[in-house]
């Protein structure tokens, strides 16, 4: 039985010599273009005596004799050396690189040594199984001493891995000596028995039949024991290093003929003879195999020629193409996480769902569960599969790929991104190549976590880079960065279900944000975000901000300051670096015409600079661009050295201002007593947004010392203490105990002793824009924008309006709510009292009594209206005829009938300004005509009792206005300068009124506050810049009455002054789209004679718009 095995070794060898002559001859005759020869090096095909198939290999390229007699054919070898479509890359890569999956024979490196780890990472996967599996690696003399080869052997020992490191040595690393050079192969001459502990065994690999029982006897222990072994397998190369090398140039003629007297086939022949075979059987074996080889030559010629694709990754599935929808959590639940905790979720819901999904790093395991606590109770929870590493990037990586190749799905976790660079060599060559260089033979599913970013103190040049642009760089690999615990949810699961390489970088100054906005709500497990789609932040039209990261925030934060002038910023998170979604910033920017990319990684190649080459090359409109980056240097400990360099707030906005062409100075602080010292909270890690007070030890008047303490502190990770930094008396503390003190506010003040110099402080400054304009007010003519007044004049009348005649106070709905006063809701909402429809009266009648009487006021009959306009969002009866239809008919029956077109709309609270809107539209091209502008809202019966959101603001009433063409113009008391519309989509989970009346109407009033003041506020802002006037030139403003604190916050961000603001929702309520009508009529009821008069409102859906009205 050996004997045959022997002679079917001897075979392989003799088709592996044969084979390199092939090739040689394909070069030399132009067909091919590369050889890299195992003449000398064939004895490896005894390994195959003693493998089993569940053994996996990872091969030498000069172990073409082991690869065919494991089972790859003489025809893949051809069809590799011929770069043909059959080949197992489809052409991709370099021949005797080769890969046979249904063999367990991995991809072959290009970077010597790059297999050992993955080796044993495969290993790890293997090691239980119950038939023993082994895995062989493969690597030259040279090879030997690369650093991951040393730490394979290492971790191999240390995990006690079933792992055969098989040395090819042939004392040359292409011409470099490596006798007494290598780990085996001393200076002194010697050759140890064992290398960190593990076994060497020396074969003489130029007669390998020969040392069977000693390659058996290593095999035997490796399976019996699972420990590594070493093989050292001394050969001669007997050919040049390739087909591009001379050797003559570096060995004599005496070496080289000397070398031929070690020719492993010549010494396995009189080896056969020796055992007893015939050298007719030997023959024939060679006449046979050298026949069958050449025949598998011919088979591959006529292969075909391979494809060229531009991609280097496998395909998403369709729930994660940039086309899918996305699930970004629900921001309505109360119950919320942050993007530490949620991040922790996800690898608990993933390591529960997947029993592949495992996790290598560093400090991960309970009980530190990583430096900033991702993986905080995982370990505990799935014993091992969170595990501990080596303090090695490339092993934590290299590992992470064999077992991915062996069907885990691991994830690599890197303690910060600094620190990526040294697992570069293994993502860039195996990892992000893998299923390219095997055309889709071997998945690498591997997920790199690493923490990233600066902009917290105690950071420095190794604990704060985020490098992004060097590994977007690299074909095959999925690049995600969060900015929210939303993100990071749905791009992590993405990762996971992707199946794709991936470098999930999370900014770790973001990890405990606690906004609802930062964090997300518990069912993780449904959130997913498609690969390649950026989130549009904010919605706007003047100026695109780009950021991801550190850097949204700081994006968003200057779109804020822009709206105070009434420029809206579309603020684009571009989420996941690799692919970037340049179709959704391509949309923004051919829109604004501005763009301004911010990133924390350097200006210098960074990302910015390829969007805004790729919006040069592909955008249809001339785009304004600017770059905000970290300057071309490093992140600096000192923290104020850190923000100078890195992007801020003032220098987006600065860029912003300079591109929009708006005034921009900077408040000077106010001079503070220089002896007054402010004791900021500091948090125990970078990522601390916040710290728990636990215990005060000082009070105000103490005397403090540097280093006493001042407070206990309980932090994300862990407790502590802030300690005084200088000497002082206490003036006052700025916290209370158990307080969620937020880190960089004050924590106390105090006085420092006489003639000491008060230590600088990082202070933000206030930014006082303004734009740059001629215009003084309302009746300048336009030199900017278009406006329909160019074509005609459109006048407005006094609304006339009718409410509820029911009263109710504020005390009659209380009794639902005992826990508050009148004065409570008062402070709430600004209302004392509302009307309600009482019993028997219906909105149809308020709505054509207000329309009667504006018509008398008017003194015109319904025969001369021309089109009715009803704004309307709760119809009190039917869905179908329209509130208008029924308004005409009633109205038919005072005046007789006149058919004129009639139709309800539907904007909510901004309902009047949308249908100002439709009748200027109309009377612009019939300037003989009127329009009878219709409100009328029945929303006392759509309130839940128990509701306390919406029991006490909501109320009814109708209004009727009557607009005039150009003709008629003289007859009202206004006329419609600008009309502004906008809206801001949204699915009605934070402001809806059903369909059904008993439903009641939801809104969820927190939320709404910030958005309705910033709308309504920017649709004026917006109105303005329409008509070409300054906001400061309005005598007048009536906004839809939503809550006086609303009102109130509006007014103070228009800088107007007291007076200008109407409001009379105290005694009316909130009467959605009637309310400004309403308001209308009472402030022209006054009589100030105010002439430039600006409408505004925001409703739900949202709507939002403005009008600008010059009273006649």
């Amino acid at each position: 039985m050996q004997q045959q095995e022997l002679l079917k070794i001897y075979s392989f060898m003799i088709a592996s010599r044969e084979s390199d002559l092939i090739e040689s001859e394909l070069v030399n005759s132009g067909e091919a273009n590369f050889l890299a020869s195992s003449k000398g090096h064939e004895g490896s095909a005894i390994v195959a005596a003693f493998l089993q198939d569940s053994d996996w290999l990872h091969c030498h390229y000069r172990d073409k004799a082991l690869m065919l007699a494991r089972g790859i054919s003489n025809e893949m070898f051809f069809y590799s050396s011929l770069a043909k479509a059959e080949s197992h890359s489809s052409g991709r890569q370099m021949v005797s690189h080769m890969s046979a999956p249904e063999l367990n024979i991995l991809s072959m490196v290009g970077p010597v040594g790059n297999n050992a780890l993955q080796a044993a990472g495969v290993a790890k996967v293997i090691k239980a199984q119950n038939d023993n599996p082994i895995v062989y690696c493969s690597v030259g003399d040279g090879t030997s001493q690369q650093g991951e080869v040393l730490e394979a052997i290492a971790e191999a020992k240390r995990s006690e891995l079933p792992v055969l490191f098989f040395i090819h040595n042939n004392d040359l690393a292409i011409s470099t000596r490596t006798q007494g050079k290598t780990f085996f192969s001393l200076p002194n001459g010697a050759n140890p028995r064992s290398f960190y502990g593990t076994p060497i065994t020396y074969i003489d690999g130029t007669n390998p039949l020969a040392h069977y029982h000693e390659l058996e006897l290593v095999f035997t222990n490796l399976r019996a024991n699972r420990q590594p072994q070493i093989i050292v397998f001394n050969v001669e190369r007997l050919d040049n290093h390739s087909n591009a090398d001379d050797q003559k140039l570096y060995r004599n003629e005496e070496e080289l003929t000397t070398s031929l007297n070690y020719d492993p086939l010549q010494l396995s022949y009189d080896f056969l003879l020796s055992q007893g075979i015939s050298s007719s059987t030997l023959d024939d074996i060679k006449n046979t195999t050298i026949t069958e080889v050449r025949a598998a030559l011919e088979r591959a010629r006529s292969g075909t020629n391979p494809l060229t694709f531009s991609a280097a990754e496998r395909d998403l599935p369709e729930d994660l193409k940039a086309s899918a929808t996305e699930y970004r959590g629900d921001f309505n639940s109360e119950e919320r996480l942050t993007m530490l905790e949620a991040m922790r979720r996800v690898f608990n819901h993933q390591l529960a769902s997947n029993p592949n999904v495992c996790i290598l790093g560093e400090d991960i395991e309970d009980g530190k569960g990583d430096v900033f606590g991702v993986t905080r109770g995982l370990s505990t929870q799935f014993p091992g599969r969170v595990e501990n590493s080596a303090l090695s990037e490339s092993t934590i990586t290299g590992l992470a790929i064999g077992m991915a190749l062996a069907g885990k799905q691991p994830v690599a976790f890197i303690q910060f991104a600094d620190f990526l660079p040294c697992a570069y060599n293994q993502i860039f060559s195996e990892l992000a190549t893998m299923y390219w260089r095997t055309n889709g033979g071997w998945q690498s599913p591997v997920i790199v976590f690493a923490a990233c970013g600066a902009y917290r103190p105690g950071l420095g040049p190794f604990h704060s880079q985020t490098n992004e642009a060097t590994f977007a760089h690299i074909p095959g690999l999925d690049v995600y960065m969060p900015s929210n615990a939303a993100d990071a949810v749905g791009m992590l699961n993405a990762a996971f279900k992707s199946q794709r390489p991936s470098l999930f970088l999370y900014p770790k100054k973001l990890l405990n944000n606690g906004s609802i906005e930062d964090t997300t709500s518990y069912d993780v497990s449904k959130q997913l975000i498609p690969v390649g789609k950026a989130r549009i932040a904010k919605s706007g039209n003047d100026i695109t901000l780009v950021g991801w990261g550190n850097t949204v925030a700081l994006c968003l934060q200057v779109a804020e300051s822009l709206e105070n002038v009434g420029v809206t910023a579309e603020v684009i998170d571009l989420r996941t670096i690799k692919p970037y979604d340049l179709a959704t910033i391509l949309s923004s920017v051919e829109k604004t015409q501005n763009l301004v990319v911010v990133h924390e990684d350097n200006l210098t190649c960074g990302l910015g600079g390829d969007i805004m080459a790729s919006v040069a090359e592909h955008a249809k409109a001339f785009v304004k661009m600017r770059r905000i980056a970290r300057a071309d240097t490093y992140t600096p400990c000192n923290f104020a050295n850190q923000l100078e360099i890195l992007p801020s707030y003032e220098k987006i906005l600065t860029a912003a201002a300079e591109m929009l062409e708006l005034n921009l100075a900077w408040e000077n602080e106010v001079e503070q007593d220089p002896s007054i010292y402010t004791i900021d909270v500091i948090g125990a890690s970078p990522s601390d947004e916040t710290v728990l007070i636990n215990v005060i030890h000082v009070k105000i008047g103490d005397e403090i010392n540097p280093g006493d303490v001042l407070v206990d502190i309980e932090a994300s990770k862990s407790a502590g203490e802030i300690l005084a930094p200088c000497k002082g008396v206490i003036e006052e503390i700025c916290v209370e105990l158990e307080e969620k003190a937020v880190v960089g506010k004050p924590l106390l003040k105090i006085r420092l002793p006489h003639g000491v110099v008060k230590v600088a402080q990082i202070k933000p400054r206030k930014a006082l824009l303004s734009r740059m304009t001629q215009a003084t007010n309302l009746n300048n003519t336009p030199t900017t924008a278009p406006t329909t007044n160019a074509i005609t004049t459109v006048g407005i009348n006094t609304p006339h309006f009718k409410t509820g005649s029911r009263i109710v106070s504020n005390n009659e709905i209380l009794s639902n709510f005992p826990e508050f006063t009148n004065e409570d809701i008062i402070q709430r909402t600004g209302i004392k009292q509302r009307c309600w429809l009482a019993e028997g009266e219906s909105i149809i009648d308020l709505a054509v009594a207000s329309a009667n009487e504006a018509l008398i006021a008017q003194k015109i009959t319904l025969q001369e209206i021309d089109l009715i306009i009803c704004a309307t969002c709760s119809p009190e009866k039917y869905q179908s005829p329209a509130v208008s239809w029924l308004v005409l008919n009633d109205l038919n029956k005072i005046y007789g009938t006149r058919n004129i077109p009639a139709y309800d709309l539907n904007a909510a609270c901004s309902g009047y300004i949308f249908a100002l809107q439709s009748a200027q539209d109309f009377l612009c091209t019939r300037p003989n005509a009127r329009v009878l502008l219709i409100t009328a809202e029945s929303l006392s019966r759509r309130i839940k009792p128990d509701d306390f959101e919406t029991a006490f603001l909501f109320a009814d009433a109708a209004s009727a206005t009557i607009l005039c063409g150009q003709q008629h113009v003289n007859e009202c008391v206004a006329e419609l300068k600008q009309i502004y519309l906008g809206t801001d989509a949204e699915d009605g989970s934070i402001l809806n009124i059903p369909t059904q009346v008993e439903a009641g109407i939801t809104m969820q009033g927190k939320k709404l506050f910030s958005i309705a003041v910033k709308t309504m506020s920017m649709a004026i802002h917006k109105c303005c810049q329409l008509a070409d006037v300054e906001v400061n030139t309005i005598n007048l403003a009536v906004p839809h009455q939503a809550n006086q604190r609303i009102l109130s916050a509006v007014e103070s961000r228009l800088k107007l002054p007291a007076g200008i603001m109407f409001s009379n929702i105290a005694n009316y309520g909130n009467t959605s789209s009637c309310t400004i009508p309403i308001a209308l009529a009472q402030a022209l009821a006054e009589n100030k004679h105010q002439k430039n008069i600006a409408l505004c409102a925001f409703g739900g859906g949202f709507t939002s718009g403005a009008a600008l009205l010059i009273q006649r």
